[in-house]
């Protein structure tokens, strides 16, 4: 009896485990109606509102713990180190293992970190926190891409990708607001939160996802095992996608938040309220701007066109910037209509390559080996904006 009751129990997780989310409805239906679709966006907005709920907790509760400047700095540091250490582990593993895994282990890994964040009695053991939610993190999205890529049609891919990159946004962008609020109150309270979210996430990716990781047939398994990171990367479009994707971040964590700011604090004379408004109303922009870039990529069967005309369109808004800086500068005259020009150039430039590269490099990477090519393009994008800060101040 014991035992037909642990095999029935076995039978029900397993049927659990690949529990189906409801597909799209018909052919034509839009990529939003694909319940697969729904859940992993779903997921992905509670793990970012609860990434952005701990963000202006961590320097808070760091302090709190006797953590020194360069305490606080390593723990705001190592959850986006883990991400860039794990991208290419996780790729590999969503190829091998699956995805379902990863998306459910993911999140679970993320509630881990943030709960033994909340816990931790001293400074050391925060960074090492903060280190576990970051590897839950890269797991949890990294995979989440992989997924979407496999469930969506080419010709949906960008708008598929664009939901998730919007869920993306919000959820980054309402949970500062929310961890505000909730440190008022303790400052460990939005770590607890954030744990919460995290084990909401996992039993929702758990019960209503499929695994999508292609069956192996004897050409998939040559894909495979020629899947070696260089002979990713040697593919000549795919690395141009991949140095896009590194200059994108380059221009947004070092020009935007590192140059930008400095511009526009130093020359025009904006004050810290004044500097989030600007940067609060370029995040909108490209909120704003994923669901008209996603429906353009999939319009236009070559991406390059737009990928292009975005990069040109950064580079003019750059130049620009550094144009209207240097003459005020010289007149002493700040012309601020100009400067908002420019910036808001920038602005609707990069929110176009938002959802478009991901598709684009999604389209160039062969089904077998999608988790290693994803994870090298993200490594890409992680490589450009850890490095263009410090590159930047060397200058």
């Amino acid at each position: 009896m014991r035992g037909s009751s642990a095999l029935l129990a076995s039978a029900a997780l397993r049927r659990a485990w690949a529990r189906p989310a409801r597909r799209l409805a018909t052919k034509d239906a839009p990529p939003w109606r694909d319940g697969r679709v729904a859940a992993v966006c779903g997921s992905t907005l509670t793990m970012m509102t609860g990434h952005g709920v701990a963000t202006p907790c961590v320097p808070l509760l760091a302090t709190t713990l006797g953590a020194g400047a360069a305490d606080v700095g390593a723990a705001l540091s190592t959850f986006g180190l883990a991400r860039l250490a794990l991208n290419v582990p996780v790729g590999l593993a969503a190829d091998s293992v699956g995805r379902k895994p990863l998306l459910v282990g993911g999140a679970l890994l993320n509630a881990a970190g943030h709960a033994a964040s909340a816990l931790a009695p001293d400074a050391t053991s925060f960074a090492a926190a903060r280190f576990v939610a970051g590897a839950g993190s890269a797991a949890y999205l990294g995979t989440a891409q992989v997924y979407l890529s496999d469930v969506a049609k080419p010709s949906q891919r960008g708008r598929v990708l664009g939901l998730n990159h919007a869920a993306l946004l919000v959820g980054v962008s309402v949970g500062p607001v929310l961890g505000g609020f909730g440190a008022e109150l303790s400052v460990r309270a939005p770590f607890y939160a954030v744990a919460g979210l995290g084990l909401l996430s996992a039993v929702h990716a758990f019960r209503a996802l499929e695994e999508t990781k292609p069956a192996t047939t004897p050409q998939k398994k040559e894909q495979k095992e020629t899947g070696r990171l260089r002979d990713v990367l040697a593919d000549a479009p795919f690395a141009s996608a991949a140095l896009a994707h590194a200059t994108t971040f380059a221009l947004r964590q070092g020009g935007r938040n590192l140059l930008l700011a400095l511009v526009a604090s130093q020359t025009f004379g904006y004050t810290p309220l004044q500097l989030g408004q600007l940067f609060g109303a370029m995040a909108m922009a490209d909120l704003l701007g994923v669901g008209p870039a996603s429906w353009l990529s999939d319009k236009i069967d070559d991406k390059r066109y737009v990928v292009c005309g975005s990069l040109v369109g950064s580079a003019a808004a750059v130049l620009a910037v550094a144009y209207v800086a240097l003459q005020a500068e010289t007149s002493g005259q700040p012309d601020q209509l100009a400067f908002l020009g420019a910036v808001s150039l920038w602005a609707l430039s990069t929110a176009a390559l938002g959802p478009t590269l991901p598709a684009y490099a999604a389209d160039l990477v062969p089904e077998a080996k999608r988790g290693l090519g994803l994870a090298a393009f993200r490594s890409a994008g992680d490589v450009g904006f850890v490095g263009a800060p410090l590159a930047l101040g060397l200058l």
